[in-house]
């Protein structure tokens, strides 16, 4: 987009859609309502609509016209500036005569299209949910063939159901745990001592050694009285 071009867009937005916008709010919030205003404003929003609906059927084949946006800035500043009023020149000399000789018709038009839209989107909607359905059966019965024949190979690309996980599950669980590497009990080690019998009590004189086989004497905790001198006569 050229520099030219983007100005046009900038002055396009800014008179022709923000002000006109804030225009209306100012109008429908004054009470009481200023009649003029709101029906002028009224009527230019009705001639914006019919030349967005254009911009969006038709634009691409005409854009690449040369200073077609330009062009298309001054026509909405004329539909929009309080000092020209394009868009209450247009309304009341070609699209309310419209409007009015075509009503009827306009209105029913309008009810057939929703109707048959609405129609087709039900159609569209009912078969991408038959489809959704049917596929899903089709999984459930290849995964149940797949998994419940006995001495049949599952089939390659077959749908797995929760409860056939849950059966492999069970079926395969023995067989995992009894591969599982089991602790080895600890073997004595040679030079390691025995277990030694229970400690003897305080008041026993001895006690044996079982891996020696012989008596290591121990006194006892008391000791034994001092002798006491005697005198002879």
């Amino acid at each position: 987009m050229s520099i030219l071009g983007f100005i046009s867009h900038c002055c396009s937005a800014w008179f022709c859609f923000l002000i006109p916008s804030y225009g209306t709010f100012k109008a429908l919030s004054h009470r009481p309502v200023s009649e003029p205003e709101l029906e002028r404003w009224s009527q230019y929003w009705a001639v914006i609509g019919i030349v967005v609906a254009y911009e969006y059927l038709a634009e691409f084949l005409l854009s690449w016209l040369p200073f077609y946006w330009e062009l298309k800035t001054l026509f909405l500043l004329f539909l929009a500036l309080p000092q020209t009023q394009g868009s209450t020149y247009i309304y009341g000399t070609y699209l309310q005569p419209f409007f009015v000789q075509n009503e009827t018709e306009l209105d029913a038009g309008i009810l057939s299209v929703q109707r048959k839209t609405l129609f087709f989107a039900q159609a569209r909607f009912a078969a991408l949910w038959q489809f959704i359905v049917g596929t899903l059966n089709k999984n459930t019965v290849a995964g149940q063939q797949a998994t419940g024949a006995p001495g049949q190979a599952p089939a390659p690309g077959a749908g797995l159901s929760m409860e056939s996980a849950m059966g492999l599950f069970r079926s395969f669980a023995p067989l995992i745990s009894s591969l599982q590497p089991q602790a080895a009990p600890t073997a004595p080690s040679a030079s390691a001592p025995a277990t030694p019998s229970p400690a003897p009590s305080a008041s026993s004189s001895s006690f044996e050694a079982p891996a020696a086989g012989y008596r290591v004497p121990v006194f006892s905790e008391a000791a034994p009285p001092f002798p006491e001198p005697q005198h002879h006569s």
